[in-house]
């Protein structure tokens, strides 16, 4: 009896220590993003890259020995306090070896990842979490920025705006964006730059999430008669609800986006209707047709996964998740924090379209390996018509005139 009870411990205890290898037998990596709320498509969006990639390395052997584990946070609207609670779920409870955001805040999300040396990637492309980055840059040097601010997405629309193949029929521009960081940034930025060759800001509006009733603004737009509207607001259900009350009416205006043109709900919940209508997808992979083979053999891939088109920060999401998982691969530990962003910051990653590099503010400028993608809808998807830098023509595609100018 005794030999049997003394068996039973030892079975127990190497049950127990088995199942503390399996426990311990992965990398976690953090995928804070908003899975409720009016940005849970983008963040669905931004998921599916991290997805992607974790399996591909999952796939070939995982990473040093181990295979990677993705381990979700609900982050909401990005509130403060939300931000900060994934941060010290993910980092302080999980522990964690990295940290992909995709669009998460607007500099609350430094100051939360901050407290932390993980590698933290964030899309969050606004002037104001490098202003938080900047109050001590050694502190934040965990800190990734996946694509350039709002001033430098603005400034690369107003390129691609003022470079299409279209003569406007006056110098009028009406600029309506949000209420937060991002909308003023690309704002004033669009704004400054159109005044300075001779066009009039005919009206700027700002507003708040969750607009859907545009009739006070369109029946000015309608009085006004812009050659040009750009919209800037990062939520699918406003770009899809001001776009379905102007066709009711619509003015003989080219209609911008910007970013609003990429998350996947505008195009779903439009369609062909959508044709015509452009913007932008900062640090992308051009499409239908892709850049060089392995651009093409990744937008193959994604679509015989997710079925539908690559939408707004797949693609970097993905970059950012193989970019760690390099640099730690280099150190030969995922949890040597200190040499793993020494590695990023030093050698930055050679992707799917060339080398990407962070400048001194760990900013992800607009870059050959990283482009600002400038779409058009037509035939109800994305077609890239101009990549920047520098502002140039895609190859074999064009600028449709949309149907509403008469």
């Amino acid at each position: 009896m005794k030999s049997l009870k003394l068996l039973t411990v030892i079975m127990a205890v190497c049950l127990f220590s088995a199942q503390g290898v399996l426990a311990g037998d992965t990398i976690p990596i953090g995928a804070p993003s908003p899975m409720t709320g009016w940005a849970a498509g983008s963040g669905s969006d931004y998921v599916n890259g991290i997805k992607m990639a974790v399996d591909e390395i999952n796939a070939a052997g995982g990473l040093l020995g181990k295979q990677v584990e993705i381990i979700r946070f609900d982050s909401k609207g990005f509130e403060p306090e939300i931000v900060m609670q994934a941060a010290d779920y993910l980092c302080g409870q999980k522990k964690v070896a990295s940290v992909h955001a995709g669009w998460a805040g607007w500099g609350q999300d430094v100051r939360a990842y901050g407290k932390y040396d993980a590698p933290f990637f964030a899309d969050d492309g606004s002037q104001a979490a490098v202003e938080v980055f900047r109050e001590n840059p050694k502190k934040y040097s965990n800190i990734y920025q996946l694509t350039p601010t709002g001033p430098g997405q603005a400034i690369s629309m107003f390129r691609a705006l003022t470079n299409l193949p279209y003569d406007y029929p006056n110098k009028k521009i009406v600029i309506i964006n949000t209420d937060d960081s991002w909308g003023l940034e690309v704002m004033q930025t669009i704004k400054t730059n159109f005044e300075k060759i001779g066009w009039k800001v005919a009206k700027q509006e700002t507003v708040p999430y969750g607009t859907n009733e545009w009739g006070v603004i369109l029946s000015q737009i309608r009085r006004i008669k812009p050659a040009l509207i750009h919209f800037e607001i990062a939520s699918g259900q406003e770009n899809i609800t001001f776009f379905q009350q102007f066709m009711k009416r619509p003015t003989n205006s080219i209609i911008s986006l910007g970013w609003g043109i990429t998350p996947r709900e505008v195009v779903n919940a439009l369609g062909t209707k959508a044709d015509g209508l452009i913007g932008e997808m900062p640090a992308g992979l051009p499409g239908p047709v892709g850049p060089n083979a392995a651009g093409q053999a990744w937008l193959d891939k994604w679509e015989s996964l997710y079925h539908y088109q690559v939408p707004a920060g797949a693609w970097i999401a993905y970059t950012g998740v193989k970019a760690w998982a390099n640099a730690a691969k280099q150190v030969g530990d995922a949890y040597d924090f200190k040499a793993v962003n020494k590695y990023l910051k030093d050698h930055g990653y050679k992707g799917t379209q060339g080398q990407i590099n962070w400048d001194k503010d760990n900013v992800l400028r607009a870059q050959k390996g990283a482009p600002v993608v400038h779409y058009q809808v037509q035939g109800g998807e994305l077609q890239a018509i101009f990549t920047d830098p520098p502002i140039k023509p895609y190859p074999n595609s064009k600028f449709i005139k949309p149907r509403w100018i008469k």
